[in-house]
């Protein structure tokens, strides 16, 4: 760690979708691509929010997330405006919730007719989704069920029946966040997702979890565990936000953060059979050499996590680079870069540090056609809104040199 030089340049900020009542949030959960040519999409949870009492913007579907619609934004110049008459409603958490499991039995009748689609095709996109189905429990958390739904248009529409995703023998909750899934060159696909026991409604059945690999072999009418990743054998200790990278010489690799556990990190672990065997994680980050600790602002005290929800991206040119949300003071998004396919890491580097407080992050990234770095997440800044200001869709661009 520390001995490669990295340093950004030609840095924008902008804003994708901002309104002083509304919760703009967690992007990293919900599709995202990059098709090409300039065409890019980004979804998040969009939510009325008047930001007057702490629980208007608690996350979690019996707050925020309840109110809340996966809206897809998509730009047409690689993320300088946002063609606002092209966003799509892709799922509605509002909706009554007899009328959200009539929608998701569609996937449990027998003979549901579905759509012929080649999810391997540059133009579908396909969106995963923890929707609340059931009651809740006694902590008033609702039984949270993983449901996938496909495209074939760049997500301009979606298949109305769905595919349920089932989590592995022992567990009652699976989720998958926003990556596209990383495709072999027989046609499967994988992807990795969250696996633990939250539906029974305790912190300890929350925090003894895994990180799964799971895959498709049939156009991603089902999808299958296919093995443990990582998990955190202290059972207060947990891994989540896994993303996944294919390497040119095959070695399928896992960027994932630990909490609470033996570390609390980002840490990387790979596997060269196609995700049946894993390698001992280690981390990429290291203690001692901080851009962020001379940035503390006088005032600020917010105590959050070091470093959240990492999103890996390989570029053209052979190096990784992980984006990460920064939560503690001086809050905001960060960097590494590794030159040789992670087994060496840059020390940290600031996109930005100007956030108002804690809750902002989820980032997911991809490299333009013109080697610059695009990076959407959502934000926090004093705008005159309780509680450090709107949460909004925010975006930076930069050269990494």
């Amino acid at each position: 760690m520390g001995h490669i030089q990295a340093e950004i340049t030609d840095v924008q900020h902008s804003k994708l979708c901002y309104s002083m009542d509304r919760y703009c949030g967690h992007p990293r959960q919900l599709p995202f691509r990059n098709f090409g040519n300039g065409e890019i999409v980004v979804a998040h949870h969009h939510a009325p929010a008047n930001y007057e009492t702490v629980e208007n913007i608690t996350h979690g579907h019996n707050y925020y997330k309840g109110r809340a619609q996966v809206l897809l934004q998509r730009s047409l110049d690689n993320g300088a405006t946002w063609e606002r008459d092209d966003d799509v409603v892709v799922w509605d958490h509002s909706l009554d919730l007899e009328e959200r499991r009539a929608i998701m039995e569609r996937a449990n009748e027998p003979g549901a007719s579905r759509m012929t689609i080649d999810i391997t095709n540059p133009d579908s996109i396909v969106s995963f989704a923890r929707q609340a189905t059931g009651t809740e429990d006694t902590e008033g958390n609702p039984t949270l069920e993983c449901f996938a739904f496909r495209s074939n248009n760049r997500g301009r529409t979606w298949e109305t029946s769905p595919t349920k995703v089932v989590p592995p023998r022992g567990y009652n909750f699976v989720g998958i966040d926003g990556q596209s899934p990383i495709q072999f060159p027989d046609g499967t696909q994988v992807v990795p997702a969250w696996v633990d026991n939250r539906n029974s409604g305790t912190l300890r059945d929350y925090n003894d979890a895994i990180v799964a690999l799971y895959g498709t072999d049939d156009q991603g009418l089902t999808w299958n565990y296919i093995s443990e990743v990582v998990r955190d054998n202290n059972v207060w200790g947990r891994p989540g936000y896994a993303n996944l990278i294919l390497l040119s010489n095959g070695r399928l690799q896992c960027y994932f953060n630990r909490f609470d556990g033996v570390r609390n990190d980002i840490e990387l672990t790979y596997s060269d059979d196609g995700g049946y065997s894993w390698s001992r994680p280690q981390p990429i980050v290291s203690w001692g050499n901080s851009p962020w600790a001379s940035r503390h602002r006088a005032g600020d005290h917010w105590n959050g996590w070091l470093y959240r929800s990492p999103w890996p991206v390989l570029l053209k040119d052979g190096r990784v680079v992980v984006l990460f949300a920064r939560r503690k003071s001086p809050s905001g998004i960060g960097l590494f870069v590794s030159e040789d396919n992670g087994v060496n890491w840059s020390d940290e580097v600031i996109v930005r540090d100007d956030g108002s407080g804690s809750d902002l992050g989820y980032p997911v990234a991809t490299e333009l056609d013109n080697g610059q770095i695009f990076t959407a997440y959502y934000f926090m800044e004093e705008d005159g809104n309780n509680f450090g200001g709107s949460r909004y869709m925010a975006a930076s661009t930069f050269h990494l040199s």
